[in-house]
């Protein structure tokens, strides 16, 4: 580079586009409050994790509110289209006749493989979290709540399709199943080498290989 007056011209960075400063200050933002609470997530602190000044955070979100309910709705919105590209797969099963027990455990290694690939995601979903928003538990009670809405449905489904006993209960079928899979994506998330998603994928063919 050519000198002026014997200094050397300062070199600038590439201007980052709008949505992808607001995308890698949220993604920082996400990981202060997997690995230290949603407390810890100042504008400061956002803006060290996400390697910028704090005027750069302030150029994107106004303050710490808004960035963190952009986070919860970008999250909320993310987990929710991971669950709902598993439905096809349930159904097209079903319809090609595989068990329903076997169609589960398809379901669950699809939805701990999805967990796998957002830990810090899921981790805001399924892992308490003492300092959590009074929004941000309401967002994941409001998920919940679709969730086992979909898995009820499904489980009436399968009882008219299988002509199931009158006694299996959907509402019962569903809630356990979602519970089952909280606490599966619960250990894979904090305990990966000695929980794997091929654990529980096992361990449920096993238990459906007793009942059949």
């Amino acid at each position: 580079m050519a000198a002026e007056n014997g200094r050397r011209r300062r070199e600038y960075a590439p201007r980052v586009p709008i949505e992808q400063r607001r995308s890698d200050v949220l993604d920082a933002a996400l990981r202060i409050v997997v690995r230290e609470g949603h407390a810890a997530v100042t504008m400061e602190a956002v803006a060290a994790a996400a390697g910028v000044t704090k005027p750069v955070v302030y150029g994107v979100f106004p303050n710490r509110e808004a960035l963190l309910g952009d986070l919860l709705r970008r999250e909320q919105a993310a987990a929710l289209e991971q669950l709902v590209e598993l439905l096809p797969t349930l159904r097209k099963g079903l319809n090609a006749g595989a068990h329903p027990a076997d169609v589960l455990a398809d379901a669950l290694d699809g939805f701990l493989a999805a967990v796998r690939n957002a830990p810090e995601r899921w981790s805001c979903i399924v892992v308490p979290m003492a300092d959590m928003p009074a929004q941000f538990n309401a967002a994941r009670e409001e998920t919940r709540a679709l969730v086992l809405a979909s898995a009820e449905e499904l489980g009436r489904w399968i009882t008219r399709t299988f002509d199931a006993p009158p006694d299996l209960d959907p509402e019962l079928i569903a809630h356990t199943v979602v519970t089952l899979a909280e606490m599966a994506a619960r250990l894979v998330l904090t305990d990966p080498e000695k929980y794997e998603p091929a654990r529980f994928v096992k361990g449920l063919r096993a238990a459906v290989g007793l009942v059949r």
